[in-house]
């Protein structure tokens, strides 16, 4: 008979759960698909906890570059470091759990930079987040936690570099994680400069009404992790305002801001602030606020204030009233003087210089509450 937990209810009586295996690695591996997060990653690391993007299961490796898929990982992840990460998942209960998986994982880690592009991974995330009507820039800015609207270029190139380096983690997942096999990981991690080498053990007890799942991560302790990375800023709005140094900068800013907060979603990052919309759909950005202090181009070719859309490309199948709205949106600023035009593929917006959106707030703020407004009702 395996563990069992007790859960204490609010008036007191005690409910257990007894521990149940996973009847297939299958079932396992639909559940980490959906539920990533289940790799603990504030136990990988607790000094700068992982974060997870899924970008394929059943991720193909070929034997060399060009060549026919001979492999597949059961999942191939990306943490916010764009450290690619394999994941095989096992049952306790497979003989191939003591020894074999770790032949397997090690094989794929040695072809995976061979077979393996970031370009190739890139399109592999994003077409599977389109399927799911996912935002692809949505669901990066959200394992990324800076901006709302991340520099997926930049993130990229960062996952090309961890490849041709060879930086890559390796988890091995099951429900039962044998003495034997966390000894072999522990020196394979010990022995790996650039290799990360876990096990996460998920442990899972249920009853009639409920299911307790329980990870613990296994390997790496005579080391220490080496993903920790150094701690980012965090606007806030005290912060952001700050850094307008003329007052009618500032009020201009302020004014927007309190627009958005009132009728919208205001979305800090960590050198800019996103204002989304709220619609029956999901919030999305509308909008993108800069400070001076801010140098260069922000995200797709954003600067200072920035006002247009992002989604209708990756959503062809966009309700057609929400569609015609955005474009509603975005062609009021066309014909603006002051206004220049965002020229990249991503995103239909218009930049707005510091001054000039001071020299005409009221026309900016009425746009904005109005669009806040009718977006909010489709």
């Amino acid at each position: 008979m395996g563990e069992r937990i007790f859960v204490q209810g609010r008036e007191g009586e005690l409910d257990s759960l007894e521990e149940e295996r996973f009847s297939s690695e299958e079932e396992l591996q639909i559940l980490l698909a959906a539920r990533p997060e289940l790799l603990d990653g504030e136990q990988l690391n607790p000094g700068a906890p992982r974060r997870w993007m899924v970008i394929a299961r059943e991720q193909g490796i070929a034997q060399a570059a060009g060549e026919v898929d001979w492999w597949a990982v059961d999942h191939l992840l990306v943490d916010q470091d764009a450290i690619p990460t394999l994941v095989e998942v096992k049952r306790g209960a497979n003989p191939g759990i003591r020894r074999t998986v770790v032949g397997q994982i090690l094989e794929y880690a040695a072809h995976a930079g061979l077979s393996w592009s970031a370009d190739g991974m890139r399109r592999a995330f994003e077409d599977a987040a389109r399927a799911q009507e996912q935002s692809p820039q949505e669901v990066l800015g959200e394992l990324l936690q800076s901006d709302s609207e991340p520099d997926a270029d930049a993130f990229w190139q960062k996952v090309a570099t961890n490849l041709d380096a060879v930086r890559l983690r390796l988890l091995i997942v099951a429900d039962d994680i044998p003495a034997p096999l966390k000894q072999i990981v522990e020196f394979l991690d010990s022995q790996m400069p650039n290799v990360e080498v876990r096990t996460v053990e998920i442990k899972r007890y249920r009853n009639h009404s409920m299911q307790i799942l329980v990870p613990r991560v296994f390997g790496g302790s005579s080391k220490g992790s080496r993903t920790v990375s150094a701690p980012t800023r965090q606007l806030t709005r005290e912060v952001f305002l700050d850094e307008f140094p003329d007052q009618a900068t500032r009020e201009a800013a302020i004014r927007l801001l309190d627009i958005a907060e009132d009728k919208g979603v205001v979305n800090w990052g960590q050198t800019s602030v996103a204002i989304k919309a709220r619609c029956s759909w999901r919030p999305f950005s509308i909008a993108w606020l800069y400070s001076p202090s801010r140098e260069g181009i922000g995200w797709y070719g954003t600067k200072e204030f920035t006002f247009g859309e992002a989604i209708t490309e990756y959503y062809p199948d966009l309700d057609a009233n929400l569609r015609t709205a955005l474009g509603q949106w975005t062609e009021q600023f066309r014909t603006d003087p002051f206004a220049e035009e965002v020229m990249t593929k991503n995103i239909t917006a218009w930049s707005i210089g510091h001054e000039d959106a001071v020299a005409h707030i009221d026309l900016l703020a009425e746009r904005l509450a109005h669009v806040l407004t009718k977006l909010s009702c489709l």
